[in-house]
């Protein structure tokens, strides 16, 4: 019997060995949720190499004469106004040179306080008084240029104070004895060049 039971062992060794080889072959040696080098890498930038259009520009003029009408942006009085206040005026109708927009709708047109005299001081033995000088010109294509002009028309609101004459400066005075010229924030007015206005467009 023991003579017998010797190969029947050794058999049955080598059985469960080659049964275990077999079930290590079907592991894989790398985990399914393993990561390779090259799905880690981050993409390649790349640049835009498209052109940068050139942006053009031409030389526009504006006639002497041309009205611009305009809203004040910022309130102003003479009460609380100084000399050499800085003030901005809003264009609310673009102007077009042989169909072409020249001063669109949204330039600022720039000007400042060239005097002013409150109603306690009274001009002329009257009430307030603001000079208004209009000097610049920015339109939101980011042309900017020179501006001579003067005040000839100033809206419902400002019915209360009359319009002197002056070449750049306009003269606004109160109409009564103790009355303060008040200009208030988007009174519309209008402007007329006093010289031809030389500007830039984009094309």
């Amino acid at each position: 019997m023991k003579g017998r039971s010797l190969p029947v062992l050794i058999c049955a060794l080598a059985l469960v060995a080659a049964v275990g080889s077999l079930s290590g072959c079907g592991r894989s040696e790398t985990p399914a949720s393993a990561v390779t080098p090259e799905e880690s890498a981050p993409a390649a930038y790349l640049p835009d190499t498209k052109p940068v259009p050139v942006v053009k520009w031409v030389e526009a003029t504006v006639p002497k004469g041309t009205p611009i009408k305009l809203t004040l942006i910022d309130t102003l009085t003479s009460q609380t106004s100084r000399k050499g206040d800085g003030f901005r005026a809003l264009v609310t109708d673009a102007i077009l040179i042989g169909g072409t927009v020249t001063v669109p709708s949204g330039s600022n047109v720039l000007g400042v306080v060239s005097d002013v005299v409150s109603a306690e001081i009274g001009f002329k033995g009257k009430g307030g008084m603001l000079a208004l000088e209009f000097n610049r010109i920015n339109t939101p294509t980011g042309a900017s240029a020179p501006l001579r002009a003067r005040l000839t028309a100033l809206g419902p609101a400002g019915s209360s104070a009359s319009l002197g004459d002056g070449a750049a400066t306009a003269i606004i005075a109160a109409g009564a004895d103790g009355r303060e010229v008040v200009l208030r924030s988007s009174i519309p007015i209008t402007l007329v060049l006093e010289e031809p206005l030389r500007i830039k467009v984009k094309q």
